[in-house]
Protein backbone atom coordinates (compact mmCIF):
# COMPACT_ATOMS: atom_id res chain seq x y z
CA UNK A 1 0.00 0.00 0.00
CA UNK A 2 1.31 3.38 -0.81
CA UNK A 3 0.38 6.22 1.67
CA UNK A 4 0.69 9.82 1.58
CA UNK A 5 3.44 11.28 3.39
CA UNK A 6 0.97 12.27 5.93
CA UNK A 7 -1.08 8.85 6.31
CA UNK A 8 -0.03 5.83 8.30
CA UNK A 9 -2.74 3.25 8.44
CA UNK A 10 -0.80 1.49 11.14
CA UNK A 11 -3.49 -0.79 12.60
CA UNK A 12 -3.89 -1.64 8.72
CA UNK A 13 -0.18 -2.56 8.30
CA UNK A 14 -0.13 -4.86 11.36
CA UNK A 15 -2.74 -6.78 10.75
CA UNK A 16 -1.31 -6.67 7.22
CA UNK A 17 1.22 -8.65 8.64
CA UNK A 18 -0.70 -11.03 10.42
CA UNK A 19 -2.68 -12.38 8.15
CA UNK A 20 0.58 -12.82 5.74
CA UNK A 21 2.14 -14.51 8.89
CA UNK A 22 -0.85 -16.63 8.74
CA UNK A 23 -0.43 -17.84 5.26
CA UNK A 24 3.07 -18.93 6.11
CA UNK A 25 2.12 -20.95 8.74
CA UNK A 26 -0.78 -22.43 7.00
CA UNK A 27 1.61 -23.33 4.12
CA UNK A 28 4.42 -24.94 6.26
CA UNK A 29 2.17 -28.18 6.03
CA UNK A 30 3.45 -28.14 1.85
CA UNK A 31 7.29 -29.02 3.54
CA UNK A 32 4.95 -32.81 4.22
CA UNK A 33 2.16 -32.60 1.93
CA UNK A 34 4.72 -31.88 -1.49
CA UNK A 35 6.76 -35.48 -0.51
CA UNK A 36 6.23 -38.21 -3.15
CA UNK A 37 4.54 -40.58 -0.67
CA UNK A 38 4.11 -37.94 2.04
CA UNK A 39 1.84 -39.45 5.62
CA UNK A 40 -0.71 -37.96 7.08
CA UNK A 41 -0.61 -35.04 9.38
CA UNK A 42 0.07 -35.76 12.52
CA UNK A 43 -1.60 -31.64 13.40
CA UNK A 44 -0.62 -31.75 17.93
CA UNK A 45 3.22 -32.64 16.49
CA UNK A 46 3.39 -29.59 14.30
CA UNK A 47 6.32 -26.96 16.23
CA UNK A 48 4.73 -24.49 18.24
CA UNK A 49 1.57 -25.79 17.67
CA UNK A 50 0.48 -24.94 21.29
CA UNK A 51 0.71 -21.41 19.63
CA UNK A 52 -0.02 -21.62 16.14
CA UNK A 53 -2.72 -24.06 16.45
CA UNK A 54 -5.25 -21.79 15.06
CA UNK A 55 -3.01 -20.80 12.71
CA UNK A 56 -2.22 -24.47 11.21
CA UNK A 57 -5.91 -25.06 10.99
CA UNK A 58 -7.34 -21.78 9.37
CA UNK A 59 -4.39 -19.60 8.27
CA UNK A 60 -5.85 -20.16 4.76
CA UNK A 61 -8.41 -17.04 5.77
CA UNK A 62 -5.65 -15.01 5.89
CA UNK A 63 -6.35 -14.50 2.06
CA UNK A 64 -9.96 -13.48 2.83
CA UNK A 65 -8.60 -11.43 5.41
CA UNK A 66 -6.32 -9.80 2.86
CA UNK A 67 -9.40 -9.47 0.36
CA UNK A 68 -11.25 -7.54 3.00
CA UNK A 69 -7.84 -5.32 4.15
CA UNK A 70 -7.76 -4.24 0.69
CA UNK A 71 -11.40 -3.09 0.19
CA UNK A 72 -10.97 -0.91 3.19
CA UNK A 73 -7.50 0.57 1.71
CA UNK A 74 -9.38 0.93 -1.46
CA UNK A 75 -12.12 3.02 -0.22
CA UNK A 76 -10.16 5.32 1.38
CA UNK A 77 -7.91 6.07 -1.49
CA UNK A 78 -9.40 5.65 -4.55
CA UNK A 79 -13.43 6.11 -4.64
CA UNK A 80 -13.54 9.61 -4.01
CA UNK A 81 -11.11 10.20 -6.31
CA UNK A 82 -12.41 8.04 -9.02
CA UNK A 83 -15.95 9.08 -8.71
CA UNK A 84 -14.54 12.86 -9.25
CA UNK A 85 -12.82 12.20 -12.41
CA UNK A 86 -9.44 12.78 -10.69
CA UNK A 87 -8.08 9.06 -11.22
CA UNK A 88 -8.70 7.76 -14.54
CA UNK A 89 -9.29 3.96 -15.35
CA UNK A 90 -5.44 4.03 -17.48
CA UNK A 91 -3.80 6.06 -14.27
CA UNK A 92 -5.71 3.53 -11.83
CA UNK A 93 -4.42 -0.10 -13.47
CA UNK A 94 -0.84 1.62 -14.09
CA UNK A 95 -1.22 2.04 -10.43
CA UNK A 96 -1.63 -1.49 -9.47
CA UNK A 97 0.38 -2.90 -12.39
CA UNK A 98 3.30 -1.54 -11.33
CA UNK A 99 2.75 -2.27 -7.78
CA UNK A 100 1.79 -5.93 -8.51
CA UNK A 101 3.14 -7.19 -11.83
CA UNK A 102 7.42 -7.06 -11.28
CA UNK A 103 7.63 -9.31 -8.37
CA UNK A 104 4.69 -11.68 -9.88
CA UNK A 105 7.10 -11.94 -13.04
CA UNK A 106 9.73 -12.50 -11.40
CA UNK A 107 8.83 -15.38 -9.36
CA UNK A 108 6.59 -16.55 -11.58
CA UNK A 109 10.33 -17.32 -13.44
CA UNK A 110 11.75 -18.22 -10.69
CA UNK A 111 9.51 -21.04 -9.67
CA UNK A 112 9.38 -22.10 -13.10
CA UNK A 113 12.88 -22.78 -12.98
CA UNK A 114 13.18 -24.54 -9.02
CA UNK A 115 9.96 -26.99 -10.38
CA UNK A 116 11.99 -27.75 -13.41
CA UNK A 117 14.68 -29.10 -10.98
CA UNK A 118 12.05 -30.96 -8.76
CA UNK A 119 10.67 -32.14 -11.38
CA UNK A 120 14.53 -33.39 -12.92
CA UNK A 121 14.78 -35.15 -9.21
CA UNK A 122 11.33 -36.47 -8.56
CA UNK A 123 9.05 -37.00 -11.65
CA UNK A 124 6.42 -34.82 -10.47
CA UNK A 125 5.87 -30.98 -9.08
CA UNK A 126 6.07 -29.36 -6.13
CA UNK A 127 2.46 -29.19 -4.41
CA UNK A 128 1.48 -27.66 -7.73
CA UNK A 129 0.96 -30.66 -10.44
CA UNK A 130 0.26 -28.02 -13.60
CA UNK A 131 3.36 -26.60 -14.88
CA UNK A 132 2.65 -26.22 -18.89
CA UNK A 133 2.50 -23.76 -21.30
CA UNK A 134 -1.26 -22.43 -21.43
CA UNK A 135 -1.14 -22.16 -17.74
CA UNK A 136 2.28 -20.15 -17.52
CA UNK A 137 0.67 -17.65 -20.54
CA UNK A 138 -2.19 -17.36 -18.18
CA UNK A 139 0.04 -16.63 -15.02
CA UNK A 140 1.73 -14.44 -17.49
CA UNK A 141 -1.22 -12.30 -18.02
CA UNK A 142 -2.00 -12.53 -14.04
CA UNK A 143 -4.99 -14.42 -15.09
CA UNK A 144 -4.05 -17.48 -13.68
CA UNK A 145 -7.76 -18.56 -11.63
CA UNK A 146 -10.04 -15.93 -14.01
CA UNK A 147 -12.10 -19.30 -14.54
CA UNK A 148 -9.82 -20.42 -17.57
CA UNK A 149 -7.50 -22.86 -15.27
CA UNK A 150 -7.64 -26.08 -14.58
CA UNK A 151 -6.22 -25.71 -11.22
CA UNK A 152 -4.12 -23.73 -9.25
CA UNK A 153 -0.04 -23.35 -11.11
CA UNK A 154 3.21 -22.65 -10.60
CA UNK A 155 3.63 -19.91 -7.83
CA UNK A 156 0.30 -21.29 -6.60
CA UNK A 157 -0.13 -18.57 -4.00
CA UNK A 158 -0.61 -16.11 -6.87
CA UNK A 159 -4.52 -17.03 -7.32
CA UNK A 160 -5.99 -15.08 -4.99
CA UNK A 161 -4.20 -11.86 -6.49
CA UNK A 162 -4.91 -12.80 -9.74
CA UNK A 163 -8.74 -12.80 -8.19
CA UNK A 164 -8.14 -9.72 -7.14
CA UNK A 165 -7.48 -8.15 -10.64
CA UNK A 166 -10.71 -8.87 -11.64
CA UNK A 167 -12.29 -6.82 -8.56
CA UNK A 168 -10.38 -4.08 -9.63
CA UNK A 169 -12.20 -3.65 -12.89
CA UNK A 170 -15.37 -3.87 -11.13
CA UNK A 171 -14.72 -1.57 -8.07
CA UNK A 172 -13.70 1.02 -10.65
CA UNK A 173 -16.95 0.75 -12.32
CA UNK A 174 -19.06 1.20 -9.77
CA UNK A 175 -17.05 3.69 -8.03
CA UNK A 176 -16.93 6.01 -11.30
CA UNK A 177 -21.01 5.78 -11.84
CA UNK A 178 -21.58 6.11 -7.83
CA UNK A 179 -19.90 7.20 -4.93
CA UNK A 180 -21.93 5.06 -3.13
CA UNK A 181 -22.80 4.14 0.81
CA UNK A 182 -22.26 1.86 3.25
CA UNK A 183 -25.58 0.19 1.84
CA UNK A 184 -24.29 0.09 -1.52
CA UNK A 185 -21.10 -1.68 -0.37
CA UNK A 186 -23.39 -4.05 1.79
CA UNK A 187 -25.83 -4.23 -1.94
CA UNK A 188 -22.84 -5.92 -3.86
CA UNK A 189 -21.89 -7.84 -0.77
CA UNK A 190 -25.09 -9.49 -1.12
CA UNK A 191 -25.60 -10.03 -4.95
CA UNK A 192 -22.23 -11.38 -5.04
CA UNK A 193 -22.72 -13.50 -2.26
CA UNK A 194 -26.17 -14.53 -4.19
CA UNK A 195 -24.52 -14.85 -7.85
CA UNK A 196 -21.64 -17.06 -5.73
CA UNK A 197 -23.71 -19.73 -3.73
CA UNK A 198 -26.09 -20.21 -7.14
CA UNK A 199 -23.39 -21.49 -9.23
CA UNK A 200 -22.30 -23.57 -7.13
CA UNK A 201 -25.25 -25.31 -6.15
CA UNK A 202 -27.21 -25.04 -9.69
CA UNK A 203 -24.65 -25.22 -12.11
CA UNK A 204 -21.18 -26.81 -9.74
CA UNK A 205 -19.03 -23.59 -10.43
CA UNK A 206 -17.31 -22.68 -7.88
CA UNK A 207 -16.20 -18.53 -9.13
CA UNK A 208 -13.70 -17.25 -6.60
CA UNK A 209 -14.14 -13.94 -7.70
CA UNK A 210 -17.54 -13.82 -5.90
CA UNK A 211 -15.61 -14.65 -2.45
CA UNK A 212 -13.16 -11.62 -3.40
CA UNK A 213 -15.72 -9.34 -4.37
CA UNK A 214 -17.61 -10.07 -1.20
CA UNK A 215 -15.02 -9.59 1.08
CA UNK A 216 -13.54 -6.39 -0.72
CA UNK A 217 -16.64 -4.70 -0.52
CA UNK A 218 -17.13 -5.86 3.19
CA UNK A 219 -13.74 -4.23 3.85
CA UNK A 220 -15.38 -1.14 1.63
CA UNK A 221 -18.00 -1.07 4.24
CA UNK A 222 -16.30 -1.05 7.23
CA UNK A 223 -13.66 1.87 6.09
CA UNK A 224 -17.60 3.66 5.90
CA UNK A 225 -18.08 3.09 9.49
CA UNK A 226 -14.27 3.66 10.46
CA UNK A 227 -14.65 6.88 9.12
CA UNK A 228 -17.79 8.09 11.45
CA UNK A 229 -16.57 6.42 14.38
CA UNK A 230 -12.95 7.26 13.85
CA UNK A 231 -13.74 10.94 14.14
CA UNK A 232 -16.01 10.63 17.60
CA UNK A 233 -14.25 11.48 21.09
CA UNK A 234 -14.41 8.71 23.01
CA UNK A 235 -14.49 5.52 20.79
CA UNK A 236 -13.85 2.86 23.86
CA UNK A 237 -17.13 1.45 23.25
CA UNK A 238 -16.35 0.72 19.37
CA UNK A 239 -12.96 -0.49 20.45
CA UNK A 240 -14.28 -2.49 22.88
CA UNK A 241 -16.91 -3.84 20.61
CA UNK A 242 -15.03 -4.61 17.69
CA UNK A 243 -12.55 -7.06 20.04
CA UNK A 244 -15.57 -8.55 21.74
CA UNK A 245 -16.90 -9.56 17.81
CA UNK A 246 -13.55 -10.89 16.82
CA UNK A 247 -12.77 -13.08 20.23
CA UNK A 248 -16.81 -14.26 20.51
CA UNK A 249 -16.41 -15.37 16.93
CA UNK A 250 -12.84 -17.36 17.19
CA UNK A 251 -14.11 -18.96 20.41
CA UNK A 252 -17.14 -20.30 18.48
CA UNK A 253 -15.10 -21.19 15.57
CA UNK A 254 -12.48 -22.51 17.86
CA UNK A 255 -15.34 -24.97 19.98
CA UNK A 256 -16.79 -25.31 16.20
CA UNK A 257 -20.34 -24.21 16.54
CA UNK A 258 -19.42 -21.88 13.81
CA UNK A 259 -17.49 -22.40 10.44
CA UNK A 260 -14.60 -20.03 9.69
CA UNK A 261 -16.64 -19.29 6.38
CA UNK A 262 -19.50 -17.97 8.01
CA UNK A 263 -17.37 -16.66 11.18
CA UNK A 264 -14.78 -14.46 8.78
CA UNK A 265 -17.98 -11.99 7.72
CA UNK A 266 -18.14 -10.70 11.05
CA UNK A 267 -14.60 -11.10 12.24
CA UNK A 268 -12.77 -9.69 9.72
CA UNK A 269 -14.50 -6.14 9.69
CA UNK A 270 -13.93 -6.25 13.25
CA UNK A 271 -10.22 -7.00 13.35
CA UNK A 272 -9.73 -4.19 10.91
CA UNK A 273 -12.01 -1.58 13.03
CA UNK A 274 -10.25 -2.74 15.83
CA UNK A 275 -6.15 -2.50 14.61
CA UNK A 276 -7.47 0.94 13.21
CA UNK A 277 -8.99 2.40 15.89
CA UNK A 278 -7.02 0.93 18.83
CA UNK A 279 -3.10 0.63 17.39
CA UNK A 280 -2.01 3.95 17.77
CA UNK A 281 1.48 3.33 19.14
CA UNK A 282 2.89 7.02 20.80
CA UNK A 283 6.64 6.03 19.79
CA UNK A 284 7.66 6.87 16.23
CA UNK A 285 10.16 4.32 16.41
CA UNK A 286 7.55 1.96 17.17
CA UNK A 287 4.65 3.10 14.43
CA UNK A 288 8.07 2.75 11.54
CA UNK A 289 8.37 -0.70 12.15
CA UNK A 290 4.88 -2.05 12.18
CA UNK A 291 4.96 0.28 8.76
CA UNK A 292 8.22 -1.89 7.77
CA UNK A 293 6.99 -5.52 8.76
CA UNK A 294 3.51 -4.14 6.86
CA UNK A 295 5.54 -3.51 4.23
CA UNK A 296 6.67 -7.42 3.58
CA UNK A 297 3.44 -8.70 3.15
CA UNK A 298 3.33 -8.40 -0.69
CA UNK A 299 6.93 -10.20 -0.96
CA UNK A 300 6.47 -13.06 1.57
CA UNK A 301 3.47 -13.38 0.07
CA UNK A 302 4.96 -14.39 -3.53
CA UNK A 303 8.28 -15.76 -2.31
CA UNK A 304 7.33 -18.45 0.46
CA UNK A 305 6.31 -21.06 -1.98
CA UNK A 306 9.82 -20.45 -4.20
CA UNK A 307 11.64 -20.73 -0.97
CA UNK A 308 9.70 -24.04 -0.28
CA UNK A 309 10.91 -25.63 -3.58
CA UNK A 310 14.76 -24.35 -2.72
CA UNK A 311 14.61 -26.04 0.44
CA UNK A 312 13.25 -29.32 -0.21
CA UNK A 313 16.22 -29.24 -3.40
CA UNK A 314 18.33 -28.40 -0.56
CA UNK A 315 17.50 -31.22 1.82
CA UNK A 316 17.49 -33.76 -1.37
CA UNK A 317 20.92 -32.90 -2.34
CA UNK A 318 22.42 -32.99 1.53
CA UNK A 319 20.02 -36.30 1.87
CA UNK A 320 18.24 -34.67 4.63
CA UNK A 321 14.60 -36.67 5.48
CA UNK A 322 12.24 -33.74 5.01
CA UNK A 323 9.25 -35.84 6.83
CA UNK A 324 11.32 -35.90 10.02
CA UNK A 325 12.25 -32.21 10.13
CA UNK A 326 8.80 -31.06 9.53
CA UNK A 327 8.22 -31.90 13.06
CA UNK A 328 11.64 -30.71 14.86
CA UNK A 329 12.06 -27.76 15.92
CA UNK A 330 14.33 -26.21 13.45
CA UNK A 331 12.49 -25.94 10.02
CA UNK A 332 9.61 -23.72 10.97
CA UNK A 333 12.20 -21.02 12.31
CA UNK A 334 14.57 -21.26 8.94
CA UNK A 335 11.57 -21.17 6.80
CA UNK A 336 10.04 -18.39 8.40
CA UNK A 337 13.43 -16.53 8.52
CA UNK A 338 14.37 -16.87 4.89
CA UNK A 339 10.84 -15.66 3.80
CA UNK A 340 10.84 -13.02 5.62
CA UNK A 341 14.47 -12.06 5.46
CA UNK A 342 14.42 -11.94 2.06
CA UNK A 343 11.82 -10.22 1.52
CA UNK A 344 13.45 -6.78 3.31
CA UNK A 345 15.81 -6.50 0.39
CA UNK A 346 13.02 -7.91 -2.19
CA UNK A 347 11.49 -4.58 -1.23
CA UNK A 348 13.82 -2.09 -1.31
CA UNK A 349 15.98 -3.37 -4.25
CA UNK A 350 13.29 -4.82 -6.52
CA UNK A 351 10.01 -3.44 -5.63
CA UNK A 352 10.16 -0.03 -5.07
CA UNK A 353 12.70 0.42 -8.06
CA UNK A 354 10.54 -1.50 -10.17
CA UNK A 355 7.41 -0.02 -9.32
CA UNK A 356 8.97 3.76 -9.73
CA UNK A 357 10.78 3.07 -12.85
CA UNK A 358 6.87 1.62 -14.45
CA UNK A 359 5.08 4.57 -13.36
CA UNK A 360 8.04 7.21 -14.88
CA UNK A 361 9.44 9.79 -12.90
CA UNK A 362 6.99 12.03 -14.60
CA UNK A 363 4.06 11.25 -13.41
CA UNK A 364 3.11 12.67 -9.90
CA UNK A 365 2.93 10.93 -7.40
CA UNK A 366 -0.79 9.99 -6.61
CA UNK A 367 -1.93 11.47 -2.56
CA UNK A 368 -4.49 9.50 -1.08
CA UNK A 369 -7.28 12.00 0.14
CA UNK A 370 -7.53 12.31 4.68
CA UNK A 371 -8.02 9.10 6.23
CA UNK A 372 -9.93 9.98 9.01
CA UNK A 373 -7.80 8.63 12.42
CA UNK A 374 -5.10 7.76 10.61
CA UNK A 375 -2.16 8.65 12.79
CA UNK A 376 0.34 11.45 11.00
CA UNK A 377 4.13 11.78 10.90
Amino acid sequence: MAQADNERLVGIELLRFLAAFAVLIWHYQNFLIGLPLHPDIEASRQPLYWLFAPLYAYGNAGVELFWCISGFIFAWKYIEPIHAGAVSFGRFIRLRFSRLYPLHFATLLLVAGLNALYFARHGEYFIYPINDLKHFLLNLGFASYWGFQADKSFNGPIWSVSVEILVYFLFFAVSRRLRGTVWTDIAVVVLASIAYAALRRFAHIKLEVFGAITFFYIGAATYRIHAVLALRPDRRLAIAAALAIVLVSGTLVGLGVLKMAGASLAMFPAAILFCQLAVRPRGKRTAAAIEAVGNLTYASYLLHFPVQIATMLVLDALALPAASLFYGPWLLPAYLIAVLGLSVPVFHWFERPAQTLLRGRSTPRYAAPPCPGARTR
